[in-house]
């Protein structure tokens, strides 16, 4: 039996046998079950099986943190027969386990927001690389290999209610091709080129606001949500003779002048409210803001509500191709993490939690944080305080400094991020951050790391053994 399959039956068992499970679905750490009842789950057995570093329950999931690795354990559970939550309609849980309105939202966010980050963060790079083509005349920016490479690197920002609308339909349970029609209507040339002319725009009488929806994120995801309620309304309300002429007609002409009319101009709203929020707090905390979020950070990431960030820094990137509070903190929060972590791999003379803190720390270094944290910063206490301070006072300099990232990056790689139009000195003082906050959280915990915390070591190894 391979080791993955092996782990697989262990959580599922663990977790009150694959009768107990939904669906399963997984994300940059963690596997996410969705289980029929929670108190049948073994939660000390859990956190003993070898291969899995933490778990961390929530109202809508219980998840399980494996590691860089889960995509591999994630196919292994699929193959003792649990169901791909990607795939799947989700059967509805009991009423007994009823999640909060803010779980439900973090949620939403997650399943919508999440996967669009790879296209984002490749457009950036392409960013990125004509930042550099022209700082280092590599590239004239009136050439056409530039001009290409610039629609390239535009097009995830441009296309953005798009994509959203693929993975918000997926989330809200409504039709993908209906989806992404109601909301390309936004981007539709025709309508484009009419905002930009400047005259009136109405429909059946009702006026409809002159706005770009081009890089916007609310409008799109407020869109799909309503969406999903015409959809079930029409469904009840059509004969079943006609539903497949009717339903999508239907759904399209309801949804799509309701998106122009009213949702859209009121997420546009949300978004400049949003927008004016974050600029307000930066303006009356200043760099204060930048260093709690950034000491804040682990402990934001325990609780999820990391993803509940990404629509403000995807909102800010799409208004202005730029970001200096949330991902800049969290590039503070993740070295730190790998520093204190790599201390802790270095110090340590058991070769077994040698080898895990090593390999967490590197993790933590390329943006995944839930090793170092479930597997060595939080159970040993001090490392932890260790990376906190650390990413605070990092944090702290970045935002006296204002250092700005050009990319959507929270990893080592957000070196190449630093590149833009606020030149050497941006990227000079993004390095120093990066470096203030990976060396001294390295040094807090190799001094804060006394026999006291040994002991702590040794004991944590001889329980990991016992778990073997």
């Amino acid at each position: 039996m391979s080791k993955n399959k092996e782990l697989a039956r262990t959580i599922i068992a663990a977790l009150g046998g694959s009768e107990n499970i939904y669906s399963v679905v997984h994300c940059a750490t963690r596997l996410r079950f969705s289980l029929v009842d929670d108190q049948r789950v073994d939660e000390q057995q859990l956190k003993t099986i070898e291969g899995v570093v933490g778990v961390n329950p929530t109202p809508t999931q219980y998840q399980v943190i494996i590691g860089s690795h889960v995509a591999t354990v994630f196919q292994a559970v699929l193959e003792e027969g649990i169901v791909n939550g990607d795939q799947e309609v989700e059967q509805e849980k009991s009423a007994s386990t009823s999640a909060s309105v803010l779980d439900k939202v973090v949620d939403t966010i997650t399943g919508c927001m999440t996967p669009m980050i790879p296209a984002l963060t490749a457009a950036g790079m392409i960013k990125v690389i004509l930042s550099l083509g022209t700082t280092f005349h590599w590239l004239s920016n009136e050439s056409s290999t530039y001009r290409v490479l610039d629609f390239i690197g535009d097009g995830a920002f441009y296309f953005m209610p798009i994509l959203l609308a693929v993975f918000a339909s997926r989330k809200f349970k409504v039709n993908t091709s209906i989806a992404v029609v109601v909301v390309g209507i936004f981007l539709h040339p025709n309508f484009t080129s009419w905002v930009t002319s400047g005259e009136s725009i109405s429909f059946i009488g009702m006026p409809i606001q002159g706005i770009s929806y081009a890089a916007s994120v609310i409008p799109a995801l407020l869109t799909i949500w309503a969406m999903s309620y015409i959809e079930k309304g029409v469904d009840k309300l059509t004969p079943k003779a006609l539903k497949i002429l009717l339903n999508p007609t239907l759904v399209l002409l309801i949804s799509a002048p309701l998106a122009l009319i009213v949702i859209g101009p009121l997420g546009n709203y949300a978004g400049k409210g949003l927008a004016w929020f974050i600029e307000l707090m930066q303006g009356q905390l200043g760099f204060i803001m930048v260093a709690l979020l950034a000491a804040a950070m682990p402990f934001i990431v325990m609780t999820g509500m990391h993803h509940a960030l990404t629509p403000i820094f995807v909102a800010s990137f799409a208004a202005t191709g730029t970001e200096s509070l949330i991902l800049v903190a969290q590039v503070c929060a993740n070295l730190a993490q790998g520093g204190a972590t790599l201390a802790v791999a270095l110090k340590s003379k058991d070769k077994s939690l040698k080898t895990v803190a090593t390999a967490a720390g590197i993790s933590a270094i390329m943006g995944i944080t839930e090793p170092a944290l479930y597997g060595v910063t939080m159970k040993f206490k001090k490392p932890l305080i260790a990376a906190c301070i650390s990413a605070g006072v990092a944090g702290c300099f970045a935002g006296i400094m204002h250092v700005t990232l050009y990319v959507p990056q929270n990893s080592l790689m957000a070196i190449l991020g630093f590149s833009g139009d606020k030149g050497t000195a941006n990227i000079a003082a993004g390095i120093i951050m990066m470096l203030v906050s990976t060396v001294l959280s390295f040094i807090l915990t190799w001094i804060l790391q006394k026999e006291e915390t040994q002991a702590e070591m040794t004991t944590s190894t001889v329980s990991m053994e016992a778990a073997r």
